[in-house]
């Protein structure tokens, strides 16, 4: 009795404390799908962000620093990005195997859940140093930035900085929005505010760059969970015990309380931040004709130690039923390390994640007087992703069970949850037309691979394979000043059959113990994304 009863406690433990990892997880998930949409460069986004080979002025300290020694002269640059996303979840049926234990274990309740949808276009956005998280008063966001380079009369090389947004997202669903159960709320930043760079004109073919990016990062988060039907049927033993008065019979009585596979259980909330991750950029440039320009890039990978919060408010029925466990096992759930019915739970929190390293090389040919294609190849390390750390202030109950059934994941004050994300691969192209002497007309494709692999999806931050579609222009107004725009649009899709992802809908309760709000049942999700950028340079 007492072992099955443990058996129940640790699968609800280990929701509550894997959640909080998926909460952090979703950092990288939402970077690994808006890589570069809110650097706010038009003239990258216009091309598809095919421009490692025809870098754009003072942003080259980010997409390829040996084109800053392209710059002449004191430059300016000052840009404005306008993004909107709209996040879509379709929940279908559950599963005939899923179906089989509901009829077994709900108890004839029903799931709101089933065949709903879910969709949000509200803004989040985490404020530098501001505990939590604000709701943006605009259905887009706004990202202003900019940067300066000069070059010295005579030399070979150029000095600049810029800052800019590498990820600035986030979302506020409904209370009653079926999505809640794996994100209610949501905002990531990752600010790069200071990037000295130098690049070097070597000759007339070859030119190299690098430079050292100093960035902030922070991540806030809630949301609400549920103890789903498959969790709670792993303790049919348990339930067996029952008899026709409802009571839980053995070495204590039970009698009463009970817990819904299909309402919130517990309320997670998690706020960290760090003011300073530092990585660097190297790049180089190759002209050997003046229609054939070769360009790569490599952005080393940044560790980020983020500390902050974390708080843990449990329902009346979590409640209601550990504290009668608690009262009827006395010193023994102690010694089992069971939760003991809190109300709620707070503490300090540590979080060590590495921003991935970044690869790219591509192509820029002038393929007629007036037209030029450009072609990028792109390598992002999401694989460094194979588990989260999470490290809290005091011991945790689970944290002792959990690295007795798994040392390699947990000790007493430390818990790593596995992510394994993919190391991705992807092309991006670009087309300009120089329409006259004055005017510039861009067009861009980027088919962006997912991060995250089929059986990783969920509905936390719901990024399929993407496709990115742009235009723009530039525009020189007078001599020395010069505008850029770009429009934007990217569709993302995940088709996540029932049982076929750990992170959403597993229906294999004893070999999973990772949260799954959603088990047994078919999900399709969907993003769509619109992107405005503006810039103006100019000469001083």
């Amino acid at each position: 009795m007492l072992k099955n009863s443990a058996s129940r406690q640790l699968r609800c433990r280990a929701l509550r404390l894997s959640a909080s990892a998926l909460l952090l997880a979703s950092q990288v998930s939402f970077a690994a799908l808006s890589e570069n949409l809110t650097i706010s460069n038009p003239k990258a986004l216009a091309l598809g962000n095919a421009v490692t080979a025809d870098p754009p002025g003072i942003d080259s300290i980010h997409f390829n620093p040996a084109g800053l020694a392209r710059v002449h002269g004191r430059e300016g640059l000052f840009k404005l990005a306008f993004a909107h996303f709209n996040l879509q979840a379709d929940f279908g049926s559950y599963s005939s195997r899923a179906q089989e234990q509901i009829d077994i274990w709900a108890l004839g309740e029903t799931d709101p859940v089933e065949n709903s949808h879910s969709e949000t276009d509200t803004i989040m956005v985490k404020v530098p140093f501001v505990d939590g998280r604000q709701e943006w008063p605009l259905p887009f966001i706004i990202v202003p930035t900019g940067g300066a380079a000069f070059r010295p009369e005579g030399k070979d090389y150029t000095l600049g900085t810029a800052a800019f947004a590498p990820l600035a997202a986030g979302y506020l669903r409904d209370d009653d929005d079926p999505g809640r159960f794996m994100g209610k709320e949501m905002a990531l930043t990752r600010i790069t505010y200071f990037s000295p760079t130098i690049g070097f004109q070597l000759n007339d073919e070859w030119s190299v760059g690098a430079g050292i990016h100093f960035s902030y990062a922070g991540i806030s988060a809630y949301t609400d969970l549920r103890v789903n039907h498959l969790a709670l049927g792993v303790v049919n033993n348990l339930l067996d015990d029952l008899d026709e008065g409802g009571c839980l019979s053995g070495l204590f009585t039970f009698c009463g309380e009970t817990m819904s596979p299909y309402e919130y259980a517990v309320g997670l909330e998690v706020d960290v931040e760090t003011p300073l991750s530092v990585n660097a950029v190297f790049g180089a440039l190759w002209e050997p004709t003046p229609w054939l320009t070769w360009g790569f890039v490599y952005q080393m990978e940044a560790k980020q130690r983020m500390t902050g919060s974390y708080r843990m408010t449990y329902s009346e029925d979590w409640q209601a039923i550990f504290g009668k466990i608690n009262d009827e096992l006395g010193a023994l759930s102690s010694l089992l390390g069971l939760p003991v019915g809190l109300a709620e739970q707070t503490g300090d929190a540590t979080v060590n994640l590495k921003y991935p390293a970044h690869f790219s090389t591509g192509i820029s040919v002038q393929i007629l007087p007036r037209w030029k294609f450009n072609m990028d190849a792109k390598w992002t390390d999401w694989g460094v992703w194979e588990g989260l750390k999470i490290e809290y202030d005091t011991k945790q109950e689970f944290n002792g069970v959990a690295a007795a059934l798994a040392p390699e994941y947990a000790t007493d004050d430390t818990l790593i949850i596995p992510r394994h994300y993919e190391s991705t691969w992807n092309l991006a192209f670009g087309v300009e037309h120089q329409y006259s002497d004055r005017l510039t007309l861009r067009f861009g494709w980027e088919p962006r691979t997912s991060s995250i692999p089929d059986d990783k999806q969920g509905v936390l931050l719901p990024f399929g394979d993407a496709n990115l579609y742009t235009i723009g222009f530039g525009f020189d107004w007078k001599q020395g000043k010069h505008f850029d725009f770009a429009l934007g649009y990217m569709r993302a899709e995940a088709d996540i059959p029932a049982g076929s992802s750990t992170n959403s809908n597993s229906d294999d309760p004893y070999s999973n113990i990772l949260y799954n709000p959603y088990a047994g049942m078919d999900i399709e999700t969907s993003v769509d994304a619109i992107l405005l950028e503006a810039s103006y340079s100019w000469q001083f």
